[in-house]
């Protein structure tokens, strides 16, 4: 039987013309989950083409073999639900909506991603910055313990 899932998502990246780090990005996996199945051919899983489902409306039914076994429904349920909110999603949110100090500077600019286990982040802050910069750092560490 092909690979029907990498047929898939190579049809999706194309239809998009997006890469496989951003179709990644989209649905909140690791670019390896992207990657993988068309570099070693293995199958995606049925929650991965369910989440490439929800993010891009491209129906992977005319991908399914007419043989297949499971019904087409498992791959299109959406994924499962995301992690309920922490203490630490509300504290960062908290320091998203306050207001700049009157003296702080244009430049200072925190951003923040949480997928998983995993933080990104990007910071330009100055010395007034700093400050605003350990708070969410403390507030991310909470978060992935």
């Amino acid at each position: 039987m092909t690979n029907w899932t990498g047929e898939y998502l190579t049809h999706v990246l194309d239809a998009k013309e997006w890469s496989m780090n951003r179709l990644a990005e989209e649905i909140g996996v690791a670019a390896s989950t992207i990657n993988r199945p068309l570099r070693l051919k293995e199958p995606l899983s049925a929650k991965t083409v369910a989440a490439i489902y929800q993010a891009t409306g491209i129906d992977p039914a005319d991908f399914v073999p007419k043989d297949f076994q499971e019904p087409i429904s498992v791959y299109r349920n959406a994924p499962s639900q995301p992690r309920p909110r922490t203490v630490a999603d509300e504290t960062l949110a908290k320091l998203d909506s306050e207001p700049a100090a009157p003296n702080a500077q244009a430049i200072n600019e925190i951003k923040v991603a949480v997928v998983g286990p995993i933080a990104q982040i990007v910071a330009t802050v100055d010395r007034d910055g700093i400050a605003k910069l350990r708070a969410k750092l403390d507030a991310i560490e909470s978060m992935l313990d």
